[in-house]
Protein backbone atom coordinates (compact mmCIF):
# COMPACT_ATOMS: atom_id res chain seq x y z
CA UNK A 1 0.00 0.00 0.00
CA UNK A 2 2.61 2.27 0.52
CA UNK A 3 4.39 1.47 -3.10
CA UNK A 4 1.09 2.50 -4.40
CA UNK A 5 1.04 6.22 -2.38
CA UNK A 6 4.48 6.68 -2.83
CA UNK A 7 4.12 5.99 -6.85
CA UNK A 8 1.23 8.30 -6.91
CA UNK A 9 2.50 10.66 -4.82
CA UNK A 10 6.01 10.92 -7.18
CA UNK A 11 3.47 10.63 -10.17
CA UNK A 12 1.22 13.60 -10.19
CA UNK A 13 0.66 14.07 -13.78
CA UNK A 14 -0.72 10.38 -13.89
CA UNK A 15 -3.02 11.22 -11.17
CA UNK A 16 -4.25 14.39 -13.26
CA UNK A 17 -4.50 12.51 -16.85
CA UNK A 18 -6.73 9.20 -15.04
CA UNK A 19 -8.64 12.49 -13.09
CA UNK A 20 -9.12 14.08 -16.60
CA UNK A 21 -10.54 10.87 -18.20
CA UNK A 22 -12.82 9.90 -15.26
CA UNK A 23 -14.28 13.45 -15.54
CA UNK A 24 -14.96 12.90 -19.35
CA UNK A 25 -16.93 9.47 -18.79
CA UNK A 26 -18.69 11.05 -16.24
CA UNK A 27 -19.53 13.93 -18.89
CA UNK A 28 -20.77 10.94 -21.46
CA UNK A 29 -23.43 9.96 -18.56
CA UNK A 30 -24.96 13.63 -19.56
CA UNK A 31 -23.66 16.10 -17.22
CA UNK A 32 -24.38 18.73 -19.40
CA UNK A 33 -21.25 20.13 -19.57
CA UNK A 34 -19.94 20.56 -16.26
CA UNK A 35 -17.62 17.98 -16.28
CA UNK A 36 -16.35 18.29 -20.28
CA UNK A 37 -14.17 22.15 -19.51
CA UNK A 38 -12.99 19.95 -15.84
CA UNK A 39 -11.97 16.90 -17.71
CA UNK A 40 -10.09 19.15 -20.32
CA UNK A 41 -8.47 21.25 -17.25
CA UNK A 42 -7.26 17.91 -15.48
CA UNK A 43 -5.57 16.73 -18.85
CA UNK A 44 -4.13 20.60 -19.46
CA UNK A 45 -2.03 20.40 -15.58
CA UNK A 46 -1.61 16.40 -16.27
CA UNK A 47 0.73 17.23 -19.35
CA UNK A 48 2.21 20.30 -17.40
CA UNK A 49 2.96 18.61 -14.63
CA UNK A 50 4.41 15.66 -16.87
CA UNK A 51 6.81 18.70 -18.51
CA UNK A 52 7.43 20.42 -15.32
CA UNK A 53 7.68 19.19 -11.96
CA UNK A 54 5.32 20.94 -9.51
CA UNK A 55 4.23 20.73 -6.37
CA UNK A 56 0.78 18.92 -5.46
CA UNK A 57 -0.64 22.51 -4.23
CA UNK A 58 -0.25 24.55 -7.30
CA UNK A 59 -1.22 21.48 -9.63
CA UNK A 60 -4.81 21.72 -7.88
CA UNK A 61 -4.24 25.67 -8.01
CA UNK A 62 -3.94 25.07 -12.20
CA UNK A 63 -6.32 23.07 -11.95
CA UNK A 64 -9.07 25.06 -10.16
CA UNK A 65 -8.24 28.70 -12.67
CA UNK A 66 -7.51 26.64 -16.15
CA UNK A 67 -11.12 24.83 -15.02
CA UNK A 68 -12.70 28.78 -14.64
CA UNK A 69 -10.59 29.80 -18.09
CA UNK A 70 -11.94 26.91 -20.07
CA UNK A 71 -15.26 27.37 -18.97
CA UNK A 72 -15.10 31.40 -19.40
CA UNK A 73 -13.84 30.73 -22.94
CA UNK A 74 -16.21 28.55 -24.19
CA UNK A 75 -19.29 30.87 -22.36
CA UNK A 76 -17.67 33.83 -24.15
CA UNK A 77 -17.60 31.41 -27.76
CA UNK A 78 -21.72 30.11 -27.13
CA UNK A 79 -22.43 34.31 -26.78
CA UNK A 80 -20.93 35.29 -29.39
CA UNK A 81 -22.45 32.18 -32.02
CA UNK A 82 -25.97 32.26 -30.31
CA UNK A 83 -25.41 28.75 -28.65
CA UNK A 84 -27.62 30.80 -26.01
CA UNK A 85 -31.19 30.16 -27.25
CA UNK A 86 -33.01 31.02 -24.17
CA UNK A 87 -32.47 34.42 -24.68
CA UNK A 88 -34.56 33.79 -27.85
CA UNK A 89 -37.33 32.56 -26.39
CA UNK A 90 -37.64 30.05 -28.72
CA UNK A 91 -36.30 26.89 -26.98
CA UNK A 92 -38.24 23.85 -27.40
CA UNK A 93 -40.24 26.03 -30.06
CA UNK A 94 -38.62 25.10 -33.38
CA UNK A 95 -41.85 26.07 -35.23
CA UNK A 96 -41.02 29.62 -34.38
CA UNK A 97 -38.31 29.39 -37.86
CA UNK A 98 -41.36 29.34 -40.15
CA UNK A 99 -41.92 33.20 -39.63
CA UNK A 100 -40.90 34.68 -42.75
CA UNK A 101 -40.71 31.87 -44.43
CA UNK A 102 -42.70 32.45 -48.32
CA UNK A 103 -44.70 30.00 -49.42
CA UNK A 104 -48.16 29.24 -51.45
CA UNK A 105 -51.51 28.43 -50.52
CA UNK A 106 -52.78 25.08 -51.24
CA UNK A 107 -56.20 25.07 -49.85
CA UNK A 108 -58.37 28.22 -50.59
CA UNK A 109 -58.63 30.58 -47.38
CA UNK A 110 -62.27 31.09 -46.43
CA UNK A 111 -63.19 33.07 -43.84
CA UNK A 112 -59.90 33.30 -42.41
CA UNK A 113 -58.69 29.75 -42.73
CA UNK A 114 -56.62 27.51 -44.85
CA UNK A 115 -53.79 25.52 -45.59
CA UNK A 116 -50.26 26.53 -46.66
CA UNK A 117 -47.33 24.49 -48.14
CA UNK A 118 -44.32 24.37 -46.62
CA UNK A 119 -41.38 21.94 -47.42
CA UNK A 120 -43.09 18.24 -47.98
CA UNK A 121 -46.18 19.56 -45.27
CA UNK A 122 -48.67 21.23 -45.30
CA UNK A 123 -49.69 23.59 -42.60
CA UNK A 124 -53.55 25.30 -40.91
CA UNK A 125 -52.97 28.82 -42.27
CA UNK A 126 -55.10 32.18 -40.42
CA UNK A 127 -55.23 35.09 -42.56
CA UNK A 128 -57.57 38.53 -42.28
CA UNK A 129 -58.25 38.10 -45.99
CA UNK A 130 -59.39 35.13 -48.02
CA UNK A 131 -57.08 33.83 -50.49
CA UNK A 132 -57.19 31.79 -53.71
CA UNK A 133 -55.03 28.27 -53.77
CA UNK A 134 -51.60 29.28 -55.33
CA UNK A 135 -51.87 32.63 -53.65
CA UNK A 136 -48.14 33.90 -52.83
CA UNK A 137 -48.23 34.37 -48.84
CA UNK A 138 -45.65 35.17 -45.84
CA UNK A 139 -45.85 33.49 -42.29
CA UNK A 140 -45.81 36.51 -39.79
CA UNK A 141 -46.69 34.60 -37.04
CA UNK A 142 -47.08 30.90 -35.52
CA UNK A 143 -50.05 30.19 -32.63
CA UNK A 144 -49.38 26.71 -31.52
CA UNK A 145 -49.42 24.75 -34.79
CA UNK A 146 -51.78 27.63 -36.98
CA UNK A 147 -49.90 30.19 -39.32
CA UNK A 148 -50.91 33.46 -39.53
CA UNK A 149 -50.24 34.11 -43.06
CA UNK A 150 -50.25 37.65 -45.48
CA UNK A 151 -50.50 38.32 -48.83
CA UNK A 152 -47.34 38.98 -50.63
CA UNK A 153 -46.53 40.03 -54.20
Amino acid sequence: MTEFVSAIYTNPHWVFIALGGVLLIIELLGTGGYSLWSGVSAFIVGLIAWIVPISWPFLWILFAIFTLIIAYVWWVWLKKHGGDKAEKGTLNQPQKDLIGISTVVVEPIINGYGRVKIKDGTWSAHSDEDMDTGTRVKVIAVDGIMLKVVKTN
